[in-house]
Order: C-alpha cells, then sequence, then structure tokens
C-alpha cells in the first residue's frame, strides 16, 4: 500500500512539474522561464523537481514528446484514408491540431530557439519533421490516385508536402513576431492551407466533397 502510495505521489508531482511549465511556457517567452519558476509555480522545492527532470531541456524534450503521442493518438491519416469524404476528415482533423497546437502553443512559437539551444530537442524535432512530410506525400499520392486532388503533372510532391509542413508547422513563428500565438493565428494557418493548398487543386469529385462540409 504505501509503495503504490509512494508511486502515485511521484506522478503527480511529475505531472504537477509539467502542467506547471506548460504554463508558464506558453504564457511568456520559453528562455525567460527558469526551473525556479517552475518549481515554484508548481508548489515543490527545486530540489524536488530535479528529482525527476535534470534540468529545462528534459522537461521541454518531455513536452515535445507528449504533443507527439498526442498527435499519433488521433490516427488522422489513417482516417482519411478510410474516410468516405476525406476533405470534410481533413478539415475535423484541423480542428484537433488547432486544440492540440494551441495547448502547447510555446513549441511552435519558439521551434527555432529551442532547436539551437537544446541538441535533444532539435533531433526530436527533426525526427519527428522527416516522417510528418513523409507521411504528407503519401497522402497526397492517396489524393491524387483517388482523383480527389489535380496537381500539373511537372508538380514535385516531394516539395508540397515540405511546404504543407511549413505552413503548418512553422505559420506560428511568423504570426509570433507581430503578436501572440492564439487561436485565431492557428485558424489564421488553417485557412491559408485550405485556401491556398487544397481548394485549388480540388478535381470536380474533390469539389463535391467540399460542398459536403458541414
Amino acid at each position: 500500500m504505501l509503495k503504490f502510495f509512494m508511486k502515485k505521489l511521484k506522478i503527480d508531482t511529475k505531472t504537477k512539474i509539467i502542467d506547471s511549465a506548460k504554463k508558464l511556457f506558453n504564457k511568456q517567452e520559453t528562455l525567460s522561464v527558469t526551473t525556479n519558476h517552475i518549481a515554484k509555480e508548481a508548489g515543490i522545492s527545486p530540489g524536488n523537481l530535479y528529482y525527476h527532470f535534470k534540468n529545462k531541456e528534459e522537461i521541454i524534450l518531455f513536452l515535445y514528446k507528449n504533443l507527439s503521442k498526442k498527435f499519433e493518438s488521433l490516427n488522422t491519416f489513417e482516417s482519411l484514408i478510410l474516410s468516405k469524404n476525406p476533405i470534410q476528415t481533413m478539415h475535423q482533423n484541423f480542428e484537433y491540431y488547432g486544440e492540440m497546437f494551441y495547448e502547447y502553443r510555446f513549441l511552435l512559437r519558439d521551434a527555432m530557439v529551442l532547436m539551437a539551444l537544446y541538441p535533444s530537442f532539435k533531433k526530436a524535432f527533426g525526427t519527428n519533421q522527416y516522417k510528418r512530410i513523409q507521411q504528407i506525400e503519401g497522402l497526397l499520392q492517396f489524393l491524387i490516385k483517388e482523383n480527389i486532388l489535380k496537381f500539373p503533372p511537372e508538380q514535385n510532391l516531394k516539395k508540397r508536402a515540405k511546404l504543407h509542413w511549413f505552413i503548418t508547422s512553422y505559420w506560428q513563428v511568423f504570426a509570433s513576431s507581430s503578436g501572440e500565438v492564439s487561436k485565431e493565428s492557428i485558424k489564421e494557418a488553417k485557412d491559408i492551407f485550405f485556401e491556398f493548398m487544397i481548394y485549388p487543386f480540388l478535381s470536380e469529385k474533390g469539389k463535391k466533397m467540399r460542398k459536403e462540409i458541414n
């Protein structure tokens, strides 16, 4: 019983640290937040924080992996392929992305700085980026095969997949240069993605699917 209680206490403390860090990182610039600030926000001593995480880099990496796991759990690429209306499903998926990205908005806003400072974060981000671009390219191939999207013959899908990723992942860096990352700026990225990357290339079949969107 005591062993179970101690294990639960350890998990609860770790959750407190993570939740407090995420709150502070979102509210302020990530660079200005220290482990002492996080410990104070969590209501624990710095020593207790260091029992769970060696440094701020570990906390940031943990949060990034959390975001990646949440993304994976949505199975959004699989849902698109199995959907009767992939365009509608894509819209729904972007709503889910928006909620997630807002919850972890500091990671989008400060990604470039974090990669420059923390090698472990840069490695994880790069690995994830490569995987997502491959998935996007595969999805584009599927939508072309199903006659939902139609691109010019000379279109380079690898480059287009990279551009898709760039808009969805780096738009908030741009948004933060003139204001705050907000639900509105995240929605703006979605609107730009569909307006310039999807809608102009819909086939007749794809246009019918668009009309069915609620």
